[in-house]
Parts: C-alpha cells; sequence; structure tokens
C-alpha cells in the first residue's frame, strides 16, 4: 500500500535533485516528481539516475508554475488513496531525514497538517541570510493576519504533510498556482479549521538559485494577501458566525469612516476660510481615531485567541466521535 507519498516539484535543480530523490524514497511509499516543463530535464535525470519503482514522473509540457505542479502531483497521488502526502522541493533546503518527524503528527492524530519552523533555535537562524530574516518574518506576519493561523511561527515555510483529507475538504482546484500557493493553502485550511501544528529543522541555504523574482511578485503577493483576507473576514465573521470580534470590525469601520470624514471635512472646510481648526473638532477627531484603533486591536485580539480555541475543539469533536 502506498501510505505515504511525496510529492516533489522539479525545476532548475538537476544537480542536486537525484540524490535527493534517493534519500526521499528511503521514507516513503511513492515519490511523484514533477517537471514543470523544466529546461535542465530535471524529471528525466531523477529517472536516469534514480533506479526504483517508488518513483513516477509527471511532465508538464508548459510551465504551470510551482502550485501547478503542486496541484499536479497532488491530485495524482490522491489516486492511490494515501494517508499521509508530503510535499517537498527538489533544491535541497529540506532534509529528507526530518520525514518520519514531520508525518509524527499525523499518525498520531494530534494534527492534520505539519509544516517545518526554521526559527526554533538561534543556530538555525544563524544560518539564514539576514536579508531572508527579514523578509520571512515580515512577509510571516502577513501570512498570519491574512490566514488567522497566529499560533505558526514559520508560515511560509514549504516543508508540508497532510492527510489526504484535507485535500478533499479544500477547493485544491482554487489554490493559487504560482509562489502563493502554500499561503493559499493554508488560507482555505483556515476556512475549515484545519489542525496545523509546526516540528523544529535547521535553514538550509548554501549556492541554491531562487526562481522567484521579489520585484515582480511583491505587488502581486500584497495584493492576494488583501484579497484571502478580505475573504476570510467575510466568511468566519459575518458569513458563518457573529461574534465580538464581528462586532468589533463594524464599530472600527464606522468609527473609522466618522473619522476619517471629519478630519477631511473640517481640514478642507477652514482652510478656505483661512481659519484654524476649532480645538472641540480636533478633540473630536482624535477621540474618535484612538477608538476606532482600539476595536481593532480588539478584533486583532480576539482573532489570535479564538483559532487555536476553535480547532481544539473540532480535534475534540474528533476524539469523541
Amino acid at each position: 500500500m502506498n501510505n505515504i507519498i511525496a510529492v516533489m516539484p522539479c525545476y532548475k535543480s538537476s544537480e542536486i535533485a537525484p540524490s535527493l530523490a534517493q534519500d526521499v524514497i528511503k521514507f516513503v511509499d511513492k515519490l511523484i516528481c514533477v517537471d514543470d516543463c523544466c529546461p535542465e530535464f530535471t524529471a528525466k535525470k531523477i529517472s536516469q539516475l534514480v533506479k526504483s519503482e517508488k518513483i513516477d514522473i509527471i511532465f508538464h509540457e508548459s510551465n504551470k508554475g510551482i502550485g501547478g505542479a503542486m496541484k499536479s502531483g497532488f491530485i495524482y497521488a490522491l489516486k492511490f488513496k494515501p494517508k499521509i502526502i508530503i510535499k517537498i522541493d527538489s533544491d535541497g533546503q529540506m532534509n529528507p531525514c526530518l520525514i518520519p518527524k514531520l508525518i509524527d503528527p499525523l499518525l498520531k492524530g494530534s494534527s492534520e497538517l505539519t509544516k517545518g519552523n526554521r526559527f526554533t533555535s538561534p543556530k538555525s537562524i544563524r544560518k539564514m541570510p539576514p536579508i531572508r530574516i527579514i523578509g520571512n518574518i515580515g512577509l510571516g506576519f502577513i501570512t498570519k493576519l491574512s490566514t488567522g493561523y497566529w499560533e505558526l511561527f514559520d508560515p511560509t515555510n514549504g516543508f508540508i504533510a497532510l492527510r489526504s483529507e484535507v485535500l478533499k475538504e479544500i477547493s485544491l482546484e482554487k489554490v493559487d498556482n504560482g509562489y502563493f500557493f502554500e499561503t493559499d493553502l493554508l488560507f482555505r485550511c483556515s476556512l475549515s479549521n484545519i489542525l496545523i501544528s509546526e516540528i523544529a529543522m535547521e535553514a538550509v541555504y548554501e549556492n541554491e538559485k531562487s526562481n522567484l523574482n521579489p520585484l515582480k511578485e511583491f505587488f502581486r503577493f500584497f495584493y492576494k494577501h488583501i484579497n484571502i483576507f478580505i475573504k476570510r473576514l467575510t466568511y468566519q465573521y459575518f458569513l458563518l458566525d457573529f461574534n465580538p470580534g464581528s462586532l468589533s470590525l463594524c464599530l472600527a469601520f464606522l468609527l473609522g469612516i466618522f473619522s476619517l470624514f471629519i478630519g477631511i471635512r473640517s481640514f478642507t472646510f477652514y482652510r478656505e476660510l483661512n481659519l484654524e481648526t476649532p480645538l472641540g473638532i480636533q478633540i473630536l477627531f482624535l477621540a474618535t481615531s484612538l477608538i476606532c484603533n482600539q476595536f481593532i486591536l480588539s478584533f486583532i485580539y480576539y482573532d489570535v485567541s479564538q483559532k487555536p480555541l476553535l480547532r481544539r475543539l473540532k480535534n475534540f469533536r474528533d476524539i469523541v466521535k
């Protein structure tokens, strides 16, 4: 039986991917290598250098992106009805020896999806380039805000293992085809209150070349984060439920609009008259702005505290069943 299947997207990693595949098949029942129209023919080199019945190759006639490659691999893996599916990149940043540790929470039933965490020790952090540390921390915070997984410390990490049922709960076909794949996957898991945990792993940065263009992807990521953030708020705080967090959002929005109106209106009106804005209006503007910020902080506190609780309740219901 193919209880544990790994999916490895292959693109411009022909030097390291064959040896990595050789290590991965030691810990899984099947490895699916997805060649995303790679100019180096990475998957072909794997099939030539690693002779194993455990390895299946999927070739894309055109480049579909990292997300598109993973979706093809996931759909193909589901045909074998596995218990667990693993995502591991072909650039060598993820140690295959950690696979048993990665899938352990899934086998025990304490988690539905597990991820690697590169920020568990100072030793691991020192191995990361400073620009990567700053970028990962900043992007990590935005990802927590947009997906609601505040309890995750390294949400952008791509070393993932999940129970196959998770892919059936979310709308896999709607997950992003590009570099936003991991974040979009988290967002859709959040809508289903999927239980997620992290395991410690060391950061590995050697001579690998990233195919991501930071400047090109920045605005695209920014737009997509705003998009999923609005979708999450709409679904979790208004369509599915109306709770104290929903009330805080409504009050913050109304006060924000009111404060903005007072500020713009008073500024333009008294400027036309060449008069200084009255102290009372200044105080009113300041007070509404501060109260608006307070409601925003109240919402964030509610959002941070409630999501882990909802997931624990889901886990409890599953145990009772």
